[in-house]
């Protein structure tokens, strides 16, 4: 389990949650329980906003307080400054590298995240949203979070406008929390869908956030033979059927995981 002590992460978190409970109470407790109790409606409502906050919660959990994929440090200090010398630290055959910061030998499309001060594997971002980086091992959590805010922030404004129009006996209350509840579907659903559509690119490029702004120009403009989506997304969100890619659980193998922490155990 992680939790970084960064102040904006802790921020963007407390935000999320409030903004996802606030959620709950508009549905559950000013609308569905006053207008909808003795509905079959109202509880076929309840439990599919449940479900969708549930699978929300539980994918930031695993985003935000899993291993994003840190590349271990070795158990006994490593003098690198031989390689560090040798013609500025190039990558090898297999693009293996030397991080200058953290004095670790890294695989390839690995980046240092200055904030939590470790090198992950496949880095794409740290997320303050999340408090943590987004690499290889937590990048379908990550991607599911913005995916199930989304629906979550659709689902909401169509219930929402329904509930309005349906009910002709407004409260004060019912009003106010429906227009708070309303821009606040709209500017964060808005914003997590444009970056849910920047990871699905940058999986179907085969190439990070990092790894596009390290290019140079010729790499940028050299076309690239990429496998099938279908391959680079299961990279990602592990083998079986697609709608088992929605579930918030490790389908993926952790053999890579594994030797790499073994190697640094030598």
């Amino acid at each position: 389990m992680l939790f970084r002590k960064d102040p904006c992460g802790i921020i963007c978190i407390a935000l999320t949650y409030a903004m996802l409970l606030h959620c709950l109470y508009v549905i559950l407790f000013i609308i569905i329980i006053p207008l909808l109790n003795e509905s079959l409606y109202g509880t076929l409502h309840a439990l599919i906003t449940c479900t969708f906050v549930f699978l929300c919660v539980f994918s930031h959990a695993r985003a935000s307080y899993f291993d994003p994929g840190f590349v271990p440090l070795p158990k006994k200090g490593i003098d690198f400054s031989d390689v560090k010398m040798n013609d500025n630290n190039k990558e090898n055959n297999d693009g293996w590298t030397v991080c200058n910061r953290c004095d670790t030998y890294r695989p390839a499309r690995s980046h240092h995240c200055r904030i939590c001060r470790r090198c992950v594997r496949r880095l794409d971002h740290h997320c303050p949203w999340i408090n943590n980086c987004v690499g290889e091992f937590n990048q379908k959590y990550f991607m599911l979070f913005l995916f199930y805010v989304g629906v979550i922030s659709v689902y909401v404004m169509a219930f929402l406008i329904w509930s309005l129009v349906v009910f002709p006996v407004k409260s004060d209350t019912l009003v106010v929390n429906s227009i708070i509840l309303c821009v606040e579907s709209c500017l964060f659903g808005l914003f997590v869908i444009t970056i849910l559509v920047d990871q699905i690119q940058s999986i179907l490029n085969d190439r990070s956030l990092i790894d596009a702004l390290k290019l140079d120009e010729h790499a940028r403009t050299t076309q690239q033979i990429l496998p099938p989506a279908k391959v680079l997304l299961r990279k990602v969100f592990g083998p079986g059927p697609i709608i088992f890619w929605l579930l918030p659980c490790d389908l993926k193998s952790s053999n890579d995981a594994i030797d790499l922490r073994e190697m640094h155990n030598v």
